[in-house]
């Protein structure tokens, strides 16, 4: 039967003994913390956020279904700051074991699935670089492997898929860190059949004229049941050979670095502007020379052979990552090298990490490893001289930068 409940925006640290009536409009996968193993589950309710922790998370598995309108009570309200909101809400809800969840029957569900205001790719435009997070939905028609680039945290694994739109207009996604073990790999395995993935909290940005990128609040829902969904698939079915089309030919700019398209003079900065951009520009292209000033440093660090981030174990020992929660990761050497960028107008440093290092120098990091304590120097020397010589790399090149001036993607 009905019951009595209040508005969910009347909802506040201070109202006691509430009951409010909300419907489930997305729900994403389960994931750890950046700073600690801690797992959680992060979810979209009508006018408000939800999360769930650790057990809890399998207690409300089958309980809470995308799409269903439930009765909540009793979920602990916490303030939330503007960064991390993920709704229109000050507050947002812990759901835990003394949660009340009650699905309401269809008699009594007054709720309808809400109208979602997407963004057509052809738009993209006008939110590139801005703090605006833009819901999006398309078809995914073919997924990059995993590779890696380095940020102001140090290198980050992203996984880039292609997706299109009624428009056939093709925009890359980026996903980063645990969004490519979780929703990336289950939109992966259903490649083939072209789904359809509704994406909440998609940040735009300037890589190839505007695509999407993940940012640590965005949500996923794969093949949705909405009718904006059902049309999209429809119109895939019905223009099957210029998707497949598009997907062979590879028309658009890919992720690797040789399929980068050079960038129009207008968007090349000099060394001496870096300083004065925008806190909110954070990819830009540089012209410059690049060079080792200096052949005293480490030129690798030992990582973890799943995230790449830095870690205390031996080499080639197994442990427990807690950035990413892998249960049988290993330590591996990883490259790391500084360089000097130069162009007209003055020089910078810049840091060079994984592939993009191995390239310049053309050195594994294995052989790096061996060779850079500091009675091997002088043979350290010696051999990177020698491997740039033999080595094809462009010292005069276009290079894009991503998140901080002072690192090389």
């Amino acid at each position: 039967m009905s019951r009595q409940h209040i508005p969910v925006k009347d909802i506040t640290i201070g109202t006691k003994g509430w009951t409010t009536k909300v419907i489930m409009e997305a729900k994403g996968m389960p994931r750890s913390s950046q700073c600690s193993p801690v797992k959680y589950q992060r979810m979209i309710l009508r006018d408000s956020a939800a999360t769930i922790f650790e057990s809890d998370i399998d207690k409300f598995s089958d309980v809470l279904t995308l799409y269903k309108t439930y009765y909540i009570s009793n979920a602990v309200v916490k303030t939330i700051l503007p960064q991390h909101r993920i709704a229109n809400n000050d507050y947002q809800w812990h759901i835990n074991s003394k949660t009340v969840v009650e699905e309401v029957t269809e008699e009594y569900s007054s709720i309808s699935v809400p109208p979602y205001n997407f963004v057509p790719f052809s738009e993209f435009s006008k939110y590139i670089n801005s703090d605006v997070y833009v819901d999006v939905i398309g078809v995914v028609i073919d997924a990059h492997p995993t590779r890696e680039i380095p940020t102001v945290n140090g290198p980050q694994r992203i996984q880039e898929l292609l997706l299109v739109d009624q428009q056939l207009i093709p925009k890359i996604l980026t996903m980063w860190d645990q969004f490519i073990e979780n929703e990336c790999a289950a939109i992966v395995k259903n490649i083939k059949s072209k789904p359809i993935i509704a994406a909440y909290r998609i940040r735009i940005v300037s890589f190839n004229g505007g695509s999407m990128s993940t940012k640590g609040s965005s949500t996923f829902v794969i093949n949705p049941d909405i009718l904006e969904a059902t049309r999209l698939k429809s119109w895939c079915v019905d223009n099957k050979a210029e998707v497949e089309q598009l997907t062979l030919k590879k028309s658009y700019v890919g992720s690797s670095s040789s399929a980068i398209k050079a960038p129009a003079s207008h968007e090349i900065i000099e060394v001496k502007d870096i300083q004065s951009l925008e806190e909110k520009q954070t990819t830009f292209w540089l012209q410059a020379k690049i060079s080792i000033p200096h052949l005293n440093q480490k030129y690798w660090y030992m990582a973890c052979n799943k995230c790449y981030r830095r870690t205390n174990i031996d080499y080639k020992e197994t442990f427990d990552c807690v950035h990413c929660a892998e249960k049988q990761a290993r330590a591996m050497p990883r490259c790391l090298l500084e360089v000097q960028l130069l162009d007209k107008t003055g020089a910078l440093i810049a840091t060079l990490f994984g592939e993009n290092a191995k390239k310049f120098i053309c050195c594994s990091a294995e052989t790096l490893m061996q060779n850079s304590t500091e009675m091997k120097i002088a043979k350290l020397s010696t051999l990177i001289t020698n491997s740039k010589m033999k080595c094809n790399s462009l010292y005069n090149a276009f290079l894009c930068f991503t998140h901080s001036p002072l690192e090389l993607s």
